[in-house]
């Protein structure tokens, strides 16, 4: 049988790691080899206790679920007709909800790189002259008014000018949140934006929001496409 090895990269939680070693296998998600995940799972802890780190509960929590599950499915199903429930089904919905999640963040993010790289410049209102004066513009004054443009553009033409857009962080998303669902713990999405937000806050705010609906501090309630509503979940 062919070994696998787990390097020791940082995940964001045994969900991460689940995922990484699913892909590194080739294991189907809807199908899990419960016995050759469980084994790289618990060979990826003894590694981390061989390297003196700190093992974070939620991973050894996860580790004896993957063997709850492993022993149960070595176990006999029942001679009763009855409906047969597959011990992996909440494995495999908590895999699939998170790999959603993480495929939204990882795009949201790629969006907010692209638009950082930008600056918009909001139109300038130009005023109506309400005047029925006709305006005369004599021959020579246009070009001289011609020349001195001609002029200028020969300064300026190696000029360059670099305009730096200020960043919309993490924390800068995170206190937005914490404004927006001071008085009310649920928002619909247009009680959350106003629409006139720069595009890299909105971006950074959505990113921000679904890791903390990945940590259980949100829940999104969809009622369709463009009908959707957040809720903060309180800390217990």
């Amino acid at each position: 049988m062919k070994q696998y090895t787990v390097e020791l990269d940082v995940f964001q939680g045994p969900l991460d790691l689940l995922l990484h070693l699913i892909k590194e296998l080739e294991i189907d998600i809807n199908d899990i080899q419960m016995s050759l995940l469980t084994e790289q799972y618990l060979n990826y802890i003894h590694k981390m206790k061989e390297f003196e780190l700190n093992i974070a509960s939620e991973y050894l929590v996860m580790a004896s679920e993957l063997l709850r599950i492993k022993s149960k499915m070595l176990l006999p199903e029942p001679v009763i007709e009855e409906e047969y429930e597959d011990p992996r089904g909440e494995l495999v919905s908590q895999l699939l909800e998170y790999q959603n999640y993480k495929f939204y963040a990882d795009n949201l993010k790629s969006i907010k790189e692209t638009a950082d790289e930008k600056f918009l410049k909001a139109p300038h209102v130009f005023e109506e002259r309400d005047t029925d004066e006709t305006l005369v513009i004599h021959l020579n004054e246009l070009l001289e008014a011609y020349e001195k443009l001609k002029m200028r553009v020969h300064v300026e033409e190696d000029v360059h000018v670099y305009v730096e857009k200020e960043p919309f962080t993490d924390q800068d998303a995170r206190k937005f949140l914490e404004t927006k669902f001071k008085t009310k713990k649920t928002l619909s999405i247009t009680e959350l934006f106003q629409f006139n937000e720069p595009i890299n806050q909105v971006v950074q705010v959505f990113i921000t929001l679904l890791d903390l609906v990945r940590l259980n501090r949100f829940r999104i309630d969809i009622h369709s496409q463009t009908d959707f509503y957040i809720k903060e979940i309180k800390e217990s």
